[in-house]
């Protein structure tokens, strides 16, 4: 199991530092960002630069868009040098998110995605953050709508599972840091799949059915406050996305998941492959 290799600078310094720079307030559009206006929706961008002697800006994937899908990609694009970024900082309703420092600057790792299934539906406000090794800012916020996410299949929906993860399991798991053993759990519910580690940490996947009896394992997600207890991954990052069957029995105490083919992501394998037991059986 790995944590995200981004992590919050110390913020006391940050902030230290922003107010030591020159107090000019200066406004900039990024024009550059990938994402467009879907079907004729106007952009609702609101950029600002501070602290800045030269205009600062940066825009996103998400930018012209007022309603986001389920998972969408979420990539920065400061008119900035790498060399010249200090880091990245992506923020949900004001909340920090994730933080990168390295290009390309995408939310949730390399490869990842913004899953929105966490958020109550309307609107809400996503902002990225560019902050260079100067200590000058700028913001770009774009305000979205997202829906509700939907519902897992019956006897799915709101229901807790355990298992207990023995040495053996773990003869699957190929990271340098494995899973520990002992009694995991399982919630499974519209925001997705968590995985409760015997430590009191976890990973919350997200996850699709493409089909009655499977289920399609995603990435994990990320979500305010970051470092999230509950953000990181499995594998290197991302987590693959494998198609899983999984089968209720004994009526409906019991969940047995399997990989349907091949899963590459070791510790994923190690903890959920096999029969989990209802807790509230």
């Amino acid at each position: 199991m790995r944590l995200p290799r981004s992590r919050p600078r110390d913020l006391s310094r940050r902030t230290g530092t922003m107010l030591a720079a020159a107090g000019v307030v200066i406004l900039a559009l990024s024009c550059g960002s990938s994402g467009g206006a879907a079907d004729g929706d106007a952009a609702t961008t609101t950029p600002a630069a501070t602290g800045s002697v030269a205009a600062v800006s940066v825009g996103s994937t998400l930018d012209g868009r007022e309603t986001l899908p389920h998972r969408i990609r979420w990539e920065a694009s400061p008119d900035l040098p790498e060399s010249e970024v200090s880091e990245v900082d992506f923020l949900i309703d004001g909340q920090l998110a994730f933080v990168e420092e390295h290009a390309p600057y995408a939310y949730g790792r390399d490869g990842g995605y913004l899953v929105t299934s966490f958020l109550a539906p309307g609107e809400h406000d996503f902002t990225v953050r560019v902050i260079t090794v100067g200590g000058e800012s700028a913001d770009s916020t774009v305000k979205a709508k997202v829906t509700a996410a939907p519902a897992p299949p019956d006897g799915l929906d709101g229901s807790t599972w355990a298992r207990t993860v023995t040495r053996s399991d773990l003869e699957k798991a190929t990271s340098s840091e494995p899973p520990p053993t002992g009694r995991w759990g399982l919630t499974i519910g519209s925001v997705g799949w968590m995985i409760h580690d015997p430590e009191g940490g976890g990973l919350l996947f997200d996850v699709a059915f493409p089909s009655p009896g499977q289920v399609e394992l995603r990435p994990s997600i990320e979500r305010p406050p970051f470092p999230s207890p509950t953000g990181g991954a499995f594998c290197e990052e991302p987590d693959p996305s494998t198609v899983w069957t999984y089968e209720l029995g004994d009526g409906g105490k019991s969940l047995t998941v399997r990989p349907v083919g091949h899963d590459p992501c070791g510790d994923r394998l190690a903890i959920l492959e096999g029969t989990w037991s209802s807790k509230s059986g």
